[in-house]
């Protein structure tokens, strides 16, 4: 989601409903002996911050069961935003910016907590898909990964082969036998060394996941680089084409790295957002039906 013009009605609402909650909490907070949740003030303030909260835990349920045609999923996403923020104001204006007891002090730092990584979750939305667009311009879908992972190494092992085709081609009339360059003595200690760099280096990297790439020489960009122009350099002009293919292939398996990265950035955040927001919601609960009773 996006934060652009589309949004400002939702900003002037909040600025507006906050200004509107300050022009009451001012007088009411200057007059009161005791301000604080347990004023009819207070207690108001309680209930729109509690019903807030509901409101924007109501979004999982919509993304649960998007068949509710219940609103368009990305007013709900505006709502939620916008709404789950104007929570922590209330929230001040109910506790008259004084937490009194633990429960209440758990509540309200909670809501701090669970409001930031809301701002911080939208902030990466917005950035996020640009900075995709910018550094990986071989995005592929997710789940398809690993599958374009397996044909990458496919790919590369293919042009190593060829790499060798090219400079020792097959002998005699006909011939279907392929000999490596370890039998041309001028290059063979040069193949040799490729074919040690192809298996040690790109096929371990092409392999391997994100975690463990990142320590590799070839997730770096330009000590890949010079790896593979030191192979140009070495190599017959002709030999250049397949040798270049591999190096295209190591420089899209880094961007998938890459994806993969950014998307659990992406997606991480809500594993500290939601259980945290369902501990908030539950915990307002608790609180609301202690302070009835008590």
């Amino acid at each position: 989601m996006r934060i652009d013009a589309t949004h400002k009605p939702w900003l002037y609402l909040t600025l507006g409903a906050i200004a509107l909650a300050a022009a009451i909490y001012i007088p009411y907070v200057r007059s009161a002996t005791a301000p604080g949740g347990g004023t009819p003030i207070g207690l108001t303030f309680g209930i729109i911050a509690l019903s807030l909260m509901v409101f924007a835990a109501l979004l999982s349920l919509r993304k649960r069961f998007p068949i509710w045609r219940i609103g368009r999923t990305r007013l709900w996403l505006k709502a939620h935003l916008w709404l789950g923020f104007l929570a922590l104001p209330m929230v001040l204006f109910h506790a008259a910016f004084h937490a009194r007891g633990v429960l209440a002090g758990l509540l309200m730092a909670l809501t701090f907590i669970v409001v930031l990584s809301g701002v911080y979750g939208a902030w990466l939305q917005h950035t996020i898909p640009s900075k995709m667009f910018r550094d990986v311009p071989y995005e592929t879908i997710y789940d398809q990964i690993p599958v374009i992972r397996a044909q990458l190494l496919a790919e590369a092992e293919l042009h190593a082969t060829n790499v060798t085709d090219i400079l020792a081609p097959a002998r005699g009339a006909g011939a279907t036998v392929v000999l490596t360059m370890l039998t041309v003595p001028e290059l063979g200690d040069e193949v040799g060394r490729f074919n040690d760099f192809f298996s040690k280096q790109v096929r371990p990297y092409l392999t391997a996941d994100r975690a463990k790439a990142t320590r590799m020489l070839l997730y770096d960009r330009t000590r890949s680089a010079q790896q593979f122009d030191n192979y140009r350099k070495l190599f017959p002009i002709h030999a250049s084409e397949p040798i270049a293919a591999i190096e295209d292939v190591a420089e899209e398996k880094r961007q998938l790295d890459h994806q993969v990265r950014l998307h659990h950035i992406l997606h991480g955040w809500l594993l500290c957002h939601l259980p945290l927001s369902a501990a908030l919601l539950l915990l307002g609960f608790i609180h609301a039906i202690v302070a009835l009773h008590y």
